[in-house]
């Protein structure tokens, strides 16, 4: 990285700005586009740009509606404005509970967009931790409180657990709980038939062909801004405006979201797979929605694009050649520092691409430029940008941490949350087993190999003081390593880089924190608190990295949380270092809250079989059927329909499938098997649906 890179290749539009490093990478990727037709096949909708299989062709023709969606969405205005106009005169703040796609881009209208007079303050949860909500509960009046229960099918755990505990506190004092509650969902799904049946105040129907993550131009991302008093209208009409700009007949380069997402592929191919995003302070948090992006849909196939967002800013000596940068410039933006280092790192010869954005409403275009940037790079990457293949493994080993644990004593159930180090088996072959808090920070410079990055995954409570300790630690591990950084809260991050961290390259070493929550919060209707399903989602994500042989470590850490981060950062510094405690002393404030278990730490299962499709008591079309079931590495699986003879299944995309093509009306049962290398055979729960 010494020659200087000044001349521009790619022909540039008014938002968009390739350096000749980055216009390079541009080129080879708009060849690949150009030789595949990829503007016109894509708004044509065409799934073969990506791949040719059945299996995959029907995951993708069902993804491509955010392409079209914001002029739908500009259709329904009038019954979103009419809603809002009731729901402002009613209530003074509104909440979105949601996960992934479903909540992302309201944070990022949370964010950018200041309160507005006479419109409900918006706020979004998607943590499981119980501090987090505890602090967002005591800032509600339920009373004056709108709920937006957002879930694509509805049967994601997060939100169903955020929705039964404040509608259990909502019951407390309203006579009528449900009239405080809305739903953003698909059409059919179980949410939609629940939100019927509980009467909720209103139901916004999205359309069923767009992917979470795709999602922010539809109801899931508009209707929360609406409420919030955002204008809407200009919002998609901005959209609109850049979908012009990528259309079909325009030439790739000048294509601001094709020639983006060239650009994207044909980097990561050539080792520059560390999407770096330099950005105000104002976009920060548009930074996360681009991270889940980006890496859910491109982790894959040993394949993947490391967005890289919200890093402290090195020197540009620092960076090495596995970066690529974009920069983003808002005209309004009061400081410009990410602009003046971008500039240096083009005049040192890193491929930089700078993002032009008028002010803050061009948001909206910044989503549709992004979501058409992806899709290009999924197609030179060759990979299908719109399937999560990796996301169910940590879902699954969460609900058999769950399971072991209800069935736990009271001693054993405390000992989920003991302190201490956990290696995963390859970090153990890579360190030799030589693993302890008070060689914590050599352990993890051995374990980070040149061209890897660092994933900070904190199962944390969020609040200001562990945002400050978090980043502080972030920092210290990119100078002590030189690697590239991740962070990300759990379990936001299982439903936004999850998916890279377990499908693409294994180049990235994972250090998990979780600690004992100092109150715990009961989950209403489920034999388990808020604090152990979020501990659950820990060892289930490290179970799951541990499965797939990557470099992990889990930290849990004691209560409090805050004064733990404390004492890990010194322990990084080399400050900490009581022998007698293996280099951890315990924070004072939690030497009598914590009691030391004498029992190990609820594992999840090594092995597992779920079906995945059908859901429990889920409805379907007569005629053909797919099933899929998710299963730990094994030599085959079968199912078994309505009690006839076991059916082998196929394997595909990850999880295992078996086309039924006699599915009657009536109710039917379905239990799948799975065939382990010793012989042994694993049965999964039984499965009841009807077809009508």
């Amino acid at each position: 990285m010494k020659k200087p890179a000044k001349k521009q290749a790619v022909p540039e539009n008014s938002s968009t700005r390739l350096n000749e490093a980055a216009a390079k990478f541009a080129r080879n990727g708009i060849n690949k586009l150009n030789q595949m037709r990829f503007a016109s096949r894509l708004w044509e909708k065409d799934g073969t740009l990506w791949k040719n299989d059945p299996a995959h062709l029907k995951i993708i023709s069902n993804s491509l509606g955010w392409l079209t969606v914001p002029a739908f969405t500009l259709e329904k205005l009038p019954e979103i404005n009419a809603f809002v106009e009731s729901a402002r005169k009613k209530f003074t703040d509104c909440v979105v509970l949601g996960m992934g796609g479903s909540s992302l881009a309201p944070e990022v209208f949370r964010s950018l967009f200041p309160a507005k007079k006479g419109y409900p303050r918006l706020h979004v949860l998607d943590s499981t931790d119980p501090g987090w909500i505890s602090s967002l509960r005591a800032k509600l009046d339920i009373s004056k409180t709108l709920f937006i229960y957002a879930s694509k099918s509805g049967g994601t755990v997060e939100p169903a657990s955020f929705f039964r505990y404040f509608h259990s506190e909502a019951s407390k004092e309203l006579k009528n709980p449900s009239e405080n509650f809305i739903a953003v969902t698909d059409n059919g799904t179980g949410l939609h038939k629940m939100a019927q049946e509980m009467k909720f105040a209103k139901i916004f129907v999205n359309p069923s062909d767009i992917g979470g993550r795709f999602s922010a131009l539809s109801l899931f991302g508009m209707v929360p801004a609406a409420l919030a008093g955002i204008d809407v209208k200009t919002l998609l009409e901005r959209a609109l405006d850049m979908a012009s700009a990528c259309g079909a007949k325009k030439p790739l380069d000048g294509n601001p979201g094709a020639a983006l997402g060239a650009a994207m592929g044909a980097a990561a191919l050539s080792g520059a797979d560390k999407l770096t995003l330099l950005m105000p302070g104002e976009l920060s948090v548009l930074g996360l929605w681009i991270e889940q992006l980006v890496a859910e849909s491109t982790g894959k196939e040993g394949k993947g694009i490391a967005p890289i967002a919200n890093e402290q800013p090195l020197t540009p000596e620092d960076y090495g050649a596995d970066r690529m940068f974009v920069c983003f410039s808002l005209r309004n933006a009061k400081n410009k520092a990410a602009e003046n280092l971008s500039k240096k790192l083009s005049d040192r010869g890193f491929p930089v691409i700078t993002v032009s954005m008028r002010d803050e409403k061009d948001i909206a275009a910044e989503y549709l430029r992004w979501e058409i940037a992806t899709a290009a790079a999924g197609a030179v990457m060759e990979i299908d940008p719109f399937d999560q293949p990796n996301v169910q493994e940590a879902k699954t080993l969460t609900i058999g941490v769950l399971e072991t644990f209800s069935k736990q004593s009271g001693e054993e159930k405390q000992a989920l949350h003991e302190p201490g180090l956990r290696c995963s088996a390859e970090a153990e072959r890579v360190l030799g087993g030589q693993a302890s808090l008070s060689n914590l920070a050599q352990a993890i410079s051995r374990l980070a190999g040149k061209n890897d990055y660092l994933g900070l995954l904190a199962y944390l409570d969020g609040s200001r003081d562990t945002d400050k300790a978090l980043a502080e630690l972030r920092r210290t591990l990119s100078e002590q390593t030189g690697a590239a950084t991740l962070f990300g809260y759990g379990p936001r991050y299982l439903h936004s880089t999850g998916q890279l961290h377990k499908g693409g390259a294994n180049n990235g070493v994972f250090i998990i924190l979780a600690a004992a929550p100092e109150k715990d919060l009961q989950v209403p209707g489920e034999s388990y608190t808020f604090g152990q399903l979020e501990k659950a989602q820990a060892l289930g994500d490290f179970s799951a990295l541990d499965a797939k042989g990557r470099r992990a470590l889990l930290i849990s850490l004691p209560a409090p949380a805050g004064e733990s981060l404390g004492l890990l950062l010194d322990t990084l510094n080399g400050v900490n270092n009581d022998a007698a405690n293996g280099g951890w002393e315990m924070p004072k404030a939690a030497k009598k809250a914590v009691k030391t278990a004498k029992k190990a730490v609820v594992e999840a299962p090594k092995h597992f079989v779920l079906i995945d499709f059908p859901a429990m008591n889920e409805a379907t079309a007569p005629g053909h059927y797919a099933f899929r079931i998710t299963a730990s590495l094994c030599n085959k699986v079968e199912i078994s329909i309505d009690d006839q003879p076991w059916i082998e299944c196929r394997n595909a995309s990850g999880h295992w499938w078996h086309d039924w093509y006699e599915n009657t009306p009536g109710s039917h049962q379905v239990v799948a098997r799975m065939h382990l290398d010793n012989g042994e055979v694993l049965v999964s729960r039984r499965r009841r649906f009807k077809t009508l």
